[in-house]
């Protein structure tokens, strides 16, 4: 149900005037699994991460946590994040809506250098808001999705500006 609530929040990302968007399934992503870090970088993804401004992922809750293999490749890329944009979207088939794998994901997120916006999408009891082809059935979602859209492309533009003009120490 993850990937019906990753192709919902691209459409509307599409929707917005100047946005360029990509889904990318970490599970389709050629990293290994026998080693960890940035030795298994795949340039491919790294090339991704640096042309973007911001980052929306869209993590299934598992037992309170997050998947093992989003953290692994997360963990791919160091400098590609720092001072860019992201915001969690959590799914659950429980009423929490993957609150807990928001939570967990922030301070990882922060350690690898993003910036976290402060509004979360919460995919409460996902089975009962797609149908099977991953139409929204729950239209009360989509004001919350523009509010998270909305801070999401504030933050990218102002962090996109100081990286370009504004030097770490405070100087121009």
């Amino acid at each position: 149900m993850s990937e019906h609530a990753a192709n919902l929040m691209r459409t509307q990302l599409a929707k917005r005037a100047g946005v360029e968007t990509e889904l990318i399934d970490v599970a389709k992503l050629p990293i290994p699994v026998t080693d960890a870090g940035e030795a298994v970088k795949d340039a491919g993804f790294a090339e991704t991460l640096n042309r973007a401004d911001a980052l929306v992922i869209v993590a299934p809750e598992y037992n309170h946590g997050y998947p093992g293999l989003l953290k692994h490749v997360l963990d791919t890329n160091l400098k590609e994040y720092i001072h860019k944009a992201a915001g969690i979207d959590g799914v659950s088939a429980g009423v929490f809506g993957g609150a807990r794998v928001i939570q967990n994901l922030i301070p990882v997120l922060r350690e690898l250098g993003l910036v976290t916006i402060f509004w979360d999408v919460n995919f409460t009891t996902v089975g009962s808001r797609f149908d099977d082809d991953g139409k929204l059935l729950d239209e009360s979602f989509l004001p919350r999705i523009d509010k998270f859209l909305d801070e999401l492309l504030w933050m990218a533009e102002t962090l996109r500006y100081g990286r370009a003009n504004v030097t770490i120490g405070g100087g121009s």
